[in-house]
């Protein structure tokens, strides 16, 4: 390889091109496998002039490392070699500049406490520990990759979960991580917003770019949103780069100039800077009483409608009227002086019966005393909502597996507009027996996972209930709850498509009820999940899978005179009311099809929700316009249909 590029110099008389990666490494090795001096020197002499200064050094570390005789002649041949037949006196000074740096480099690592130094870097690198920003912004910056977008932030929550530096981190630690995560993606739209402001050519580029936007995303959260005080925003935030390669796998450091960029920025945003407020008369400042940070000026700018995609507003508008959209957006979204307030609801394995109208008052009077019980255990400010679940108040904290009764299986998390499917399904199918036991019936919940509907159904008594997921991870996690609450044994879960499941061909096979909650784009969850409010406005696909479920099990699953619940958390009409008019609209057009009419929805069967009625029939939840603690309740959609004999 060096003859080949000598001769080639020698007879063009210009300098080549650099030697390629695999040829620098070849020449490495050569010079490993050789005991010649002079062999050496022509490979320093050759080399030198055709390879970058990072090469150089590298190379040098080498020899410094495998054959410390030859690091002075190496260096000396460094400062001695310029470069071969120069085209022009920039490629001379280049080329100077080049050297120059190799060879102080070389200088450098061939001090005698060089090795000293190497082994006291490695010392360093095995005591340093992750921190809750670095978990956090190792979760935002993941997510991207060559072929996606920078600004992609799905599901940054469940890979924060999922990381093993996360779980090692103290409770304290794990909760700060979980709340800077979601902070920016509540508040990514006026995040990104303030820093496009600050910066001129915003979003970064290069290949460090994801890890770049996420640091400073997390600092301005700190900044701006969380109040933390400015030299620890700054400096523990910066600090992540610096010890990002050293606890990441296959990461290069980030070079100090981007290093400082980011620190400056944050630094620039945390400088105080005058309100008008502050001027008073005469142009005298007041800064010990109105005095803001920079970032704070930049922040007003912006709007809480900008962490919202405009084409969800605009239909939410248009579905709903400007007064509702206005109560759905501070519900979502609430200002910037009113932080998001955090809310748990559990449902109890008493919840359902305590509301259900039994022949047995006995059995009513003790499914409500342990539900008022289990509500003392959350603590004094746990909350007993209408409907049956319980709301946890800010005194109950920590790992919720160490909350009272969760080992032994008496609740589970789910959203309290999430648990009415399973209510009307429930107080149909009674009533239509007469308030006798469910023991005999058998009812199928389609997308089953994670598992809040089919317990409700299990804990209300039916004598068989049917799970179908299509997702194999989401059926472990239905599988391991069912397991926690000792509800398996009158459970079959199905893996598979729910527009492919039929259930078993037998004579005295009746399925009574389905409770149909189909994938949606689960928009009415954004106040827990502000991810959702910036999805795509592309619902063609989620559209089809829908009308598919709801025709495959009004015709093909459920029995005659069986009852049918559709349900979404969705709070778009084309996902939910439309798609219910069209089972509908389909049935009386064709009669091969299945016809369907709607069982109305009583106010008596949803205590609380009694003005989420519609004109149908239908129960329809809209965030933010409940009066009372069910004004912070996910948005949800329930239609309650029956199937009539051909």
């Amino acid at each position: 390889i060096l003859h080949k590029h000598q001769k080639l110099q020698n007879s063009i008389k210009k300098p080549l091109t650099p030697y390629t990666p695999l040829d620098t490494q070849r020449i490495i090795v050569a010079a490993e496998q050789s005991s010649s001096r002079e062999v050496c020197a022509l490979i320093c002499t050759a080399i030198i002039p055709m390879i970058s200064p990072y090469s150089a050094a590298t190379m040098g570390a080498f020899l410094l490392f495998s054959q410390p005789t030859r690091v002075k002649s190496f260096s000396c041949t460094i400062q001695s070699n310029i470069i071969a037949f120069p085209s022009s006196h920039a490629a001379i000074t280049r080329a100077r500049k080049r050297h120059v740096f190799a060879a102080s480099t070389i200088k450098d690592i061939s001090h005698p406490d060089a090795q000293k130094r190497r082994f006291h870097s490695s010392k360093t690198k095995d005591n340093i520990r992750p921190t809750a920003r670095f978990v956090a912004i190792a979760a935002l910056s993941s997510g991207s990759s060559k072929k996606e977008n920078v600004d992609s932030l799905a599901f940054a929550a469940r890979r924060l979960e999922q990381d093993e530096r996360y779980q090692r981190l103290e409770p304290r630690d794990r909760a700060f991580a979980r709340l800077l995560v979601a902070t920016v993606e509540r508040r990514l739209g006026q995040i990104d917003g303030v820093l496009k402001r600050c910066v001129d050519k915003y979003p970064p580029k290069g290949k460090h770019a994801s890890l770049l936007q996420a640091t400073l995303r997390i600092g301005v959260a700190q900044l701006l949103f969380l109040n933390t005080p400015p030299f620890a925003a700054n400096h523990d935030t910066v600090q992540v780069l610096r010890i990002n390669h050293c606890l990441s796998k296959n990461s290069f450091p980030v070079p100090e100039p981007m290093i400082r960029f980011v620190n400056g920025v944050l630094r620039k945003l945390s400088t105080p800077a005058v309100s008008e407020e502050a001027v008073g008369v005469g142009g005298n400042e007041d800064n010990s009483k109105h005095t803001t940070l920079y970032g704070h000026e930049l922040l007003k700018q912006t709007s809480p409608d900008d962490n919202i995609a405009p084409w969800l507003l605009e239909r939410w508008e248009r579905d709903w009227g400007e007064s509702r959209a206005r109560l759905i957006r501070e519900e979502m979204m609430p200002s910037n002086n009113n932080p998001v307030s955090p809310r748990i609801d559990v449902t109890t394995k008493y919840s359902l019966t305590s509301l259900m109208e039994s022949s047995n008052p006995n059995t009513h009077q003790n499914s409500r005393a342990m539900l008022e019980k289990m509500q003392q255990d959350f603590g004094d400010d746990c909350i007993l909502l209408p409907q049956g679940s319980l709301r946890i108040g800010s005194s109950l904290t920590g790992d919720i597996t160490q909350w009272p009764g969760y080992h032994d299986g008496t609740w589970w998390v789910q959203d309290a507009s999430s648990t009415l499917p399973a209510l009307v399904l429930t107080r149909a199918l009674s009533n239509s027996r007469d308030g006798e036991d469910l023991s005999s019936l058998h009812v199928v919940d389609m997308c089953a996972a994670p598992g809040g509907k089919t317990s409700q159904l299990l804990s209300a008594g039916f004598g068989r209930v049917t799970a179908v997921e299509a997702s194999e991870r989401r059926s472990r996690r239905l599988v391991e709850n069912l397991s926690r609450l000792n509800l398996s044994e009158r459970c079959h879960v199905i893996v598979g498509d729910g527009q492919n499941y039929r259930p078993p061909e037998r004579d005295d096979q009746i399925l009574h009820g389905i409770l149909l909650d189909v994938p949606c784009s689960a928009t009415g969850t954004g106040a827990r999940r502000p991810d959702v409010l910036r999805r795509s406005s592309d619902l063609k696909e989620l559209l089809q899978i829908q009308e598919l479920l709801a025709n495959h099990c009004a015709d093909n699953i459920l029995s005659e005179g069986g009852i049918l619940v559709y349900a979404t958390c969705s709070i778009l009409k084309e996902e939910s009311e439309d798609q219910v008019t069209k089972l509908i609209a389909r049935g009386k057009q064709n009669s091969k099809h299945a016809s369907m009419t709607t069982l109305p929805i009583h106010p008596s069967e949803v205590p609380g929700f009694e003005s989420a009625i519609d004109e149908n029939g239908w129960l329809r939840i809209l965030p933010g316009v409940l009066e009372g603690d069910l004004r912070s309740a996910d948005g949800f959609f329930v239609a309650r249909l029956i199937k009539e004999d051909s």
